[in-house]
Parts: structure tokens; C-alpha cells; sequence
């Protein structure tokens, strides 16, 4: 009998570990990628980092139509090694930054209150690096960045670094963009990147972080 006891016992145990991990800990997994900051009265630009464009320029216009900010900033990724071929061949294909362009003009965000930085970004951290080059540029001190919910707590990780300690930054996750947190494990696509994603934090936290160095502003 203090066998089959002990035995139940531990079996209880494992059962109630299991399923704290799956009440508990696997949704806070999902959860701890996404952040959201609050929204300043006032800021010097909305910046949409480069992505798929439908699921966070709608979010970019809205804010933009609040009048939180006079400025829309759109970021372009490196080119594939098949476009710049086209390019030289005299065909130029649509980028993302283009069809983002396209797309906050029909959400009524004038041309002129659409920036597109020149230069390339090849992942978060180079990217970063290219608007806070632009921030400190001219002088672009408070900015509200949008982007993918589980792609906030790095990018604000990231951008922090690269920006001056007195820059007002504030990171917003794309209301658009399907990432379920809490059950994030129960599709595979999603599995994936969440764990690709913490893989990144990962390495911002051991070896990227050391290589940026704050902007100054001008």
C-alpha cells in the first residue's frame, strides 16, 4: 500500500506539473515577445518597420489620423540577388517599401508625410541602426515604432540601444497581425517562430547588444 501510495503520489505530482506548464508557463512563453508601450501625446514620427505591409500600416495610418505625429517613416529591406538582376536589366519590380507607400496613401497619409529611408536594412539590428542614424539626423527625439507583436520586446530592445538614453520610444504591436500568445505551441508555423525568435533574443542578449552603439543627436 505505501508503494501503490507513493506511486499515485508521484503521478499526481507530474500530472499537476504538466499542467502548470501548460496554464502558466507556455502562454507566458508566448506572452513575454509581445509588448506594448504606452502612446505619448505627441510624437516626431511613426516608423513601420519593414514587413509584411497589411499588418501594420493600417495601424500606422490610424495613428498618423490622430494627429500623433506630423511624419509616417517607412524602412526597406536588402534586395534579393534575382531583383537586382531585373534592376540592371531595366525591369524593376515593386519592393515592400513601395507597396507600403501605395498602401498608407490609400489610407488617406499624404505623400508628403511619407518618408522612405535610403538606406538598406538586412535584419532588426541594421535596420535599427538605419533610424536611429535618421533620428539623430534630424533631431527626431520622441518616435512610435509599429511592427509585428511577437517582434516588440526585441525591436524595442534593439531600437533602446541604438538610440540616444533620452529618446522617447515607444513600441506598438500591429493590431492586424494574427500571433495567438497564449497558445502559440498548437500551430507549428507559429511554434516555429516563436522559438526562431527567442533564438534572436538569444543572441541580441550575447552578442549583439555590444556591438551597437548609441546615435548622438544633432
Amino acid at each position: 500500500m505505501s508503494r501503490l501510495r507513493a506511486g499515485l503520489a508521484g503521478a499526481s505530482f507530474v500530472v499537476l506539473c504538466l499542467l502548470a506548464i501548460r496554464l502558466f508557463v507556455l502562454p507566458g512563453i508566448g506572452r513575454f515577445l509581445v509588448v506594448s508601450d504606452p502612446l505619448p501625446m505627441r510624437a516626431d514620427a511613426i516608423v513601420v518597420l519593414a514587413g509584411a505591409p497589411d499588418e501594420r500600416l493600417a495601424d500606422a495610418a490610424h495613428l498618423f489620423g490622430r494627429g500623433l505625429a506630423p511624419l509616417v517613416v517607412l524602412t526597406r529591406e536588402r534586395r534579393p540577388t534575382g531583383a537586382i538582376a531585373l534592376d540592371r536589366s531595366g525591369v524593376r519590380l515593386p519592393e515592400t517599401h513601395d507597396l507600403s507607400w501605395d498602401a498608407l496613401r490609400a489610407l488617406g497619409v499624404p505623400d508628403d508625410r511619407i518618408v522612405t529611408l535610403r538606406r538598406r536594412a538586412s535584419s532588426t539590428s541594421s535596420e535599427a541602426l538605419v533610424i536611429a542614424r535618421h533620428a539623430c539626423r534630424h533631431g527626431l527625439r520622441r518616435l512610435i515604432v509599429v511592427t509585428s507583436p511577437s517582434h516588440t520586446r526585441r525591436s524595442r530592445l534593439i531600437l533602446r540601444r541604438a538610440l540616444p538614453a533620452d529618446a522617447d520610444l515607444s513600441l506598438r504591436p500591429a493590431s492586424a497581425a494574427y500571433f495567438p500568445a497564449s497558445r502559440w505551441w498548437r500551430r507549428r508555423h507559429v511554434a516555429k517562430h516563436v522559438l526562431f525568435e527567442y533564438q534572436k533574443l538569444l543572441n541580441f542578449w550575447l552578442r549583439e547588444r555590444w556591438a551597437i552603439e548609441p546615435c548622438r543627436m544633432r
